[in-house]
């Protein structure tokens, strides 16, 4: 196989990488675009359940109130027929909050995943790179297995180098620090 023979093998392989990846993002934004709606449309519920609710706690409120002004005789300060009225809204409240936790969850977990999965495909770009170029005698061996096992050692550690970018960015740490703690985690 002559030069230009492996160098388009090796813009295929890059083609094909591409495709792959896009359609692993697209996929992800269609999960994460559902679970957006899904936590959205989740506390515009909550919303409308505690507007129900206050209605009920003003009502509550006047009684007290109308209580209070009320000669001694009147009686005694009641609203369990209010308190009743309540209850299936306090429970759907309860239930609403849950799910709401539990879809912050989900979208949580899948922001790890994207992160996970781009960590991924940076990890098999580059690796396929390195093999091109092995192939193509332009490393040695000695250099595609330190190179392959510096991007093994990112994609293993992406979380924490997600965390360390995370850092940089909000200027918790300093460039230096930054470059330190990477090359601490790659050694």
């Amino acid at each position: 196989m002559d030069l230009f023979d492996k160098a388009a093998k090796v813009a295929q392989d890059v083609g094909e990488t591409v495709v792959n990846s896009a359609k692993s993002v697209g996929d992800y934004l269609k999960f994460t675009n559902s679970d957006q709606r899904d936590y959205a449309g989740l506390k515009v519920q909550l919303d409308k359940v505690n507007k129900e609710l206050e209605t009920y706690y003003a009502q509550i409120g006047k009684r007290y109130v109308d209580y209070v002004k009320a000669p001694a005789s009147q009686g005694s300060f009641n609203v369990d027929d209010l308190l009743d009225q309540m209850e299936s809204l306090m429970e759907l409240k309860a239930e609403t909050e849950q799910k709401i936790a539990e879809k912050e969850q989900s979208i949580r977990d899948a922001e790890k995943e994207k992160a996970r999965l781009k960590a991924l495909e940076r990890f098999e770009r580059e690796k396929k790179r390195l093999e091109d170029a092995l192939r193509m005698d332009i490393i040695s061996v000695e250099e595609y297995n330190e190179k392959v096992f510096i991007a093994q050692k990112k994609y293993e550690n992406y979380e924490t180098l997600r965390k360390y970018d995370m850092q940089l960015n909000m200027q918790i740490i300093t460039k230096e620090e930054y470059d330190a703690k990477v090359n601490e985690l790659l050694k």
